[in-house]
């Protein structure tokens, strides 16, 4: 039986690459039921009890080797693990995963990465010698496949996916949960329900006063509104901070202990996400919700555009007016843009299962 090992950003409970870990497992058994898998994480007990799959120590040099050469193939798990603006240890660390198995003699995919922002020299200059040695890349946008180009990455063959958590079914995901989450937190709950993801951005502060106003917008419009936390507990301050500039009551804030099937399954019942996570956005395009982005990153502008759905622009030039105007036209029209987003939702998930047949490919190619 063949044996793949996943490395990325798992065990920080950050919902985002939750379901990005989720989609990759998902879509690799669904075309291969009897692969092994394992996975590289933060917290490895809690990462195993949630996916089924074993979960090693990322932080372990003894362990990684270890697993490396019991596994037949290195996968880089999809995300921005090309970026050097978090940290610059997060470019070394992941291609230093990439080296040992190369080292090792094994075959390693980046699954649908996005790219950057890369500021450093250092980090360009790594990712054009290692990276030129891995055997497939796919990327979620074409702009990544561009920016890997640039670096200097021209050996490896690349091909432009989308996000694997676009690969997961809705069918998969639980009603009853998001259900008895939601139940009892809001006065009229056959109200439709806007979920509204939020996080900090540098010393960005003017967003949220006009996040709060467009959530007093959609309370007066008659909804109901839901700030959704992806990365806990990172998200929850900026959703109290906008909460406490709205004018109006009624907002609620899901910040019960959660994981990230409880979090799909929440925004299931949710008929409108307004999102700067990315993978809010991603979810919501999954179950066929429409929404509209706010960016601080091009990863947001890159994926809305792809998903047909409006963005409000970045958050350092985030207008009141202008955002007020543009959920007025696009909810006037909401049976619409459910049509275009389950449209573009369709094709994006054939994108993104090309990604685990690429892998399968590289396997087959290995024995």
């Amino acid at each position: 039986m063949s044996r793949i090992l996943i490395s990325g950003y798992y065990g920080f409970n950050n919902a985002g690459d939750d379901v990005v870990l989720y989609g990759i497992i998902s879509s690799l058994k669904r075309e291969q039921p009897n692969i092994s898998l394992a996975v590289l994480s933060n917290q490895p007990d809690r990462t195993a009890e949630l996916f089924g799959i074993e979960a090693f120590n990322r932080w372990s040099f003894g362990t990684i080797v270890r697993e490396l050469s019991r596994s037949d193939m290195l996968v880089m798990g999809g995300g921005t693990l090309m970026q050097d603006v978090t940290s610059p240890r997060s470019v070394l660390y992941y291609l230093g995963i990439v080296t040992i198995a190369k080292l090792l003699g094994k075959p390693v995919v980046f699954y649908a990465q996005g790219f950057g922002p890369i500021l450093k020299s250092l980090s360009r200059t790594m990712i054009k010698r290692v990276v030129n040695r891995v055997d497939v890349i796919t990327v979620r946008d074409y702009e990544s496949g561009e920016d890997f180009k640039a670096c200097g990455v021209k050996k490896a063959p690349i091909h432009i996916t989308a996000d694997p958590a676009l690969t997961i079914s809705p069918d998969d995901i639980s009603d009853e949960r998001g259900k008895e989450l939601l139940d009892g937190m809001f006065a009229d709950p056959t109200k439709p329900l806007v979920a509204i993801s939020v996080r900090d951005w540098k010393q960005e502060q003017q967003f949220k006063l006009t996040i709060a106003k467009a959530a007093d917008w959609f309370i007066l419009r008659g909804w109901n509104v839901l700030f959704l936390p992806m990365h806990v507990p990172s998200d929850l301050a900026p959703s109290r901070e906008i909460m406490e500039q709205m004018e109006q009551p009624g907002a609620r804030l899901l910040d019960a202990s959660v994981t990230f099937h409880d979090i799909m399954s929440v925004l299931k019942q949710c008929d409108y996400v307004v999102g700067m996570r990315l993978h809010s956005l991603i979810l919501a395009c999954m179950l066929r919700t429409p929404f509209i982005g706010i960016s601080y990153d091009p990863k947001i502008d890159r994926f809305v555009e792809r998903a047909g759905m409006p963005n409000a622009g970045h958050i350092t030039q985030l207008d009141e007016a202008s955002l007020l105007t543009l959920l007025a036209q696009r909810l006037d029209k909401l049976e619409q843009e459910v049509k275009i987003v389950t449209e573009h939702s369709h094709l994006l998930e054939i994108e993104a299962a090309k990604s685990s047949e690429l892998v399968l490919q590289a396997l087959r190619k290995k024995h």
